[in-house]
């Protein structure tokens, strides 16, 4: 059973409908990524699972029992902890700050010394806690934030947008405290975030968000197999392009026509679709190749430039122009393989990539 349930949730603001036909499923132990641009109902859907918003229909359901209508809300509530994108600090210092969520509960100082004090080294805020909290750097408050937010031990971890203020150094530090958690604590972590890299890296399953929920899986599958124009064009994929289905051979592939420029796919299905071609699957040479189920296409490279992939990794991004249909292909290259093909600006070069490569989704 899964310890956190969303099923068919909506809520408007008068006519203006925020979230739409919400369905979520969320396991023990598991970090989900609710990734969407600003505005697209994020912080909405965070605030209406800790009980502080109500949905406008459907239903939420905490291991199995409904707790949507509000009975027994602040019983639920306090199974999970919110950590807001501007969080607030109490007056006084920060052990006091910290010790509140248990103070509520009844819990006296003496008694939660030793687990506030293990806390706040575990956060690399070991020796803060008699500093008055009001004095604390942007970093050091979301890291308070983030003990008051435990302290309680909580089976659920709302995170609304936790970096989004943040310098990179202190990016940087609450990101591998959420990664320690991931790794160490059987706790359940919904993080609400429009930075694409860092909900792929944090999370389990990541739901791209904009209103309703355009797809939810892993990371990977989503970043190869988008299912739609949105997440296609929101993770930032390259060669989207608009086709039509022609034909299906026998050999079970697709014949798509892109502008007068037909490319074959071992996708299945029917009528008008986007197709994307991932720049790292698709190879160049000087040559044409005969190949079987091997697309190739012939064009002239009109734009090169280096790309960052990663803090160590550059690769040359070219943009090619198909020859008779004006389509423009980006592929990713080598620095090594740029300059051994002699590639300019200018130059004349085939595409190849394999049927399998053609990831196809319907245009709807």
């Amino acid at each position: 059973m899964s310890l956190l349930e969303i099923k068919d949730l909506n809520k408007c603001f008068g006519k203006n409908k925020v979230l739409e036909d919400i369905n979520l499923s969320i396991g023990r132990g598991s970090t989900l990524g609710i990734i969407g641009p600003t505005g697209c109902g994020k912080t909405t859907l965070l605030r209406i699972i800790d009980l502080l918003d109500n949905p406008s229909s459907g239903k939420i359901l905490f291991n199995g029992v409904d707790i949507t209508s509000g009975k027994d809300a602040m019983n639920y509530r306090r199974k999970m902890a919110m950590v807001f994108q501007k969080p607030i600090v109490f007056r006084g210092s920060v052990f006091d700050n910290i010790h509140y969520g248990l103070k509520v509960r009844g819990v006296d100082k003496e008694s939660s010394t030793d687990k506030i004090l293990k806390l706040l080294d575990s956060l690399n805020l070991s020796g803060y806690e008699d500093r008055d909290a009001s004095t604390l750097s942007g970093g050091e408050t979301q890291r308070i934030a983030m003990a008051r937010a435990l302290i309680t031990e909580p089976d659920i971890l709302l995170l609304d947008e936790p970096t989004a203020n943040l310098d990179p150094s202190s990016t940087e530090q609450i990101e591998a405290i959420i990664e320690d958690l991931n790794k160490t604590k059987d706790l359940t972590t919904i993080i609400a975030t429009h930075n694409l890299i860092q909900g792929q890296r944090l999370s389990d399953e990541i739901a791209l968000l904009n209103h309703k929920i355009y797809q939810m899986g892993k990371p990977e599958e989503i970043f190869r197999k988008p299912r739609n124009k949105f997440v296609a064009d929101f993770i930032g994929m390259k060669n989207v392009i608009k086709g039509e289905v022609i034909e299906h051979t026998p050999e079970n592939l697709s014949i798509i026509n892109l502008s007068g420029t037909n490319i074959y796919s071992a996708s299945s299905l029917d009528g008008d679709v986007f197709v994307t071609i991932r720049p790292e699957d698709i190879t160049v040479s000087h040559e044409k190749i005969e190949i079987s189920a091997l697309n190739e296409l012939y064009g002239t490279v009109r734009e090169i430039k280096v790309r960052e992939i990663k803090e160590t990794i550059n690769l040359v991004q070219i943009v090619v122009e198909i020859h008779n249909s004006g389509l423009m292909f980006t592929v990713y290259l080598t620095r090594k393989s740029v300059i051994d093909l002699n590639i300019t600006i200018g130059t004349s070069i085939f595409l190849q990539f394999k049927a399998t490569a053609v990831h196809v989704f319907k245009s709807s």
